[in-house]
């Protein structure tokens, strides 16, 4: 997974490397009034793959 700073590939600031059945141990994504915000960042694969992305939220 790589994050970036804005809306621009140059901006980049971690590259993670996510082999099969990684889960990040910290979410990435903070609050706001009504909901989450996710900063920009972008899944590449080195090979041929399936993404499959599920995620939790609590429902207040």
């Amino acid at each position: 997974m790589q994050k970036f700073k804005d809306r621009d590939h140059t901006t980049l600031y971690e590259d993670l490397r996510m082999s099969p059945g990684h889960t990040p141990p910290v979410p990435f994504c903070r609050s706001v009034p009504g909901g989450f915000v996710y900063p920009w960042h972008q899944y590449r694969a080195d090979s041929d793959c399936v993404w499959l992305a599920v995620e939790y939220h609590a429902v207040h």
